[in-house]
């Protein structure tokens, strides 16, 4: 009887062991970062495959503001979290808290392997204040890691038709455009910077490349618009 009583005891505790390691490990599941990540976007209607929108009228997240502080607290939880960070940072930089997402993107990239995109948006960011020389030193380093990124080399040159270099950015922009950038995006980058160098029909014509492709895209139209005084513009338009 003893040693029956003693097996039923050593197999409530087993099975108890069990079901603690079970739901453990599901806790663990439950909320591992990238879980809880997608749980708060999907808490504030953020489709991740349409991307996080807080800018327009059209942006369908409820609380813009309250989601900044969410991913933020969220963020510093998990510090090293890539997908985190960079969720933060983009939404601090749509509702005005560049400083902020500027901080984020900071931490971000004093890892080892920060992803292209932290990159991208950090050098925007210095592009918008004036900071070419920083804006080109977070892309010239991360092109050391990975240099077969396109719109890394489309943001670099970005940086030098800033800088007036026009030459260097349209051989950036064809370096962008071999490793398969979206030819519409390149299209649009050549029109601009042709049209610093008043080679209006390769602006236009560029211009137009672009609508080819995205027939919506209102910039190349706006361009083409503001450049109809010439000649070789309005044949654009005409032929759109």
């Amino acid at each position: 009887m003893k040693t029956l009583t003693h097996f039923r005891l050593s197999t409530v505790i087993v099975v108890a062991l069990v079901s603690s390691a079970c739901s453990t490990s599901q806790t663990k599941r439950e909320y591992q970062p990238d879980d809880q990540l997608t749980a708060m976007l999907k808490q504030y209607n953020v489709n991740q495959t349409d991307g996080v929108n807080c800018q327009g009228y059209q942006s369908a997240i409820s609380d813009c503001e309250r989601l900044s502080n969410d991913l933020g607290a969220l963020s510093m939880t998990y510090p090293k979290h890539q997908q985190i960070g960079f969720t933060a940072a983009i939404v601090y930089h749509q509702i005005g808290r560049d400083v902020d997402s500027q901080m984020v993107l900071d931490r971000l990239l004093s890892q080892q392997q920060p992803v292209s995109e932290v990159a991208i948006l950090r050098s925007k960011l210095a592009m918008q204040e004036g900071n070419i020389n920083l804006a080109r030193t977070v892309l010239q380093r991360q092109v050391q890691l990975q240099p077969d990124h396109p719109e890394l080399h489309a943001t670099l040159a970005a940086s030098y038709y800033l800088e007036g270099r026009y030459e260097k950015a349209e051989a950036v922009i064809a370096t962008a455009d071999r490793l398969g950038a979206p030819v519409w995006r390149t299209s649009y980058h050549l029109g601009l910077i042709h049209e610093a160098q008043s080679n209006w029909s390769q602006a236009c014509h560029f211009y137009a490349d672009t609508l080819s492709y995205q027939p919506a895209h209102r910039q190349s139209l706006s361009r083409l618009l503001y450049l109809s005084d010439h000649p070789e513009c309005r044949v654009q338009l005409s032929s759109l």
